[in-house]
């Protein structure tokens, strides 16, 4: 029984040892694309983290500057339909669009959904917003397919009822 189990671990050995050798023909050949060390080579795309400066015009218009110090234009094009009057929170859904102030070149856009107060409540209130980034292009192409998320706080004009900034933070991941 030994002998046996001795012939057997043998052959399995052998068996391994032609199989994984390089003089085997029937391995194929790996070009140096091919080699899993050249993903780990590849540095992971940086997380973005911008300070957020929005202004109602009417419609949320602004700047997002990045850790670059560059700032760029953001706008938000409501989708959700008519504002409701009364409510005390407002699910919205809105495209986001980030371009280049210079020349208005879209950098990057894509869908958003979040939450927010409704006009006329006191001052300051929290805002949300979660989305994707559908489309990105130049110096954020790295960015495509990417996480986004808003967070800040409106600050209304007591007089009008009216919202006047919200200042926040975005980020990318």
């Amino acid at each position: 029984m030994k002998n046996l189990i001795f012939i057997f671990l043998f052959f399995g050995i052998a068996t391994l040892y032609i199989s994984c050798s390089d003089s085997n023909p029937s391995a194929p050949a790996l070009s140096q694309d091919d080699q899993v060390t050249n993903t780990l080579d590849k540095k992971p795309v940086a997380h973005l983290v911008g300070d957020l400066k929005l202004y109602w015009t009417p419609g949320w218009v602004g700047t997002v500057t990045f850790e670059d110090g560059i700032p760029y234009g953001i706008k938000f094009n409501h989708l959700s339909g008519e504002w409701p009057e009364i409510a005390q929170a407002y699910h919205f859904v809105e495209e986001y669009i980030i371009y280049d102030l210079s020349d208005g070149t879209v950098l990057m856009k894509g869908p958003d959904e979040g939450v927010g107060p409704i006009h006329k409540f006191p001052d300051p209130i929290k805002y949300v917003i979660n989305g994707k980034v559908s489309e990105a292009y130049g110096v954020f192409a790295d960015q495509l397919g990417r996480n986004l998320h808003i967070n800040g706080i409106i600050y209304w004009d007591e007089a009008t009822g009216a919202p006047l900034t919200a200042p926040g933070t975005l980020r990318i991941n």
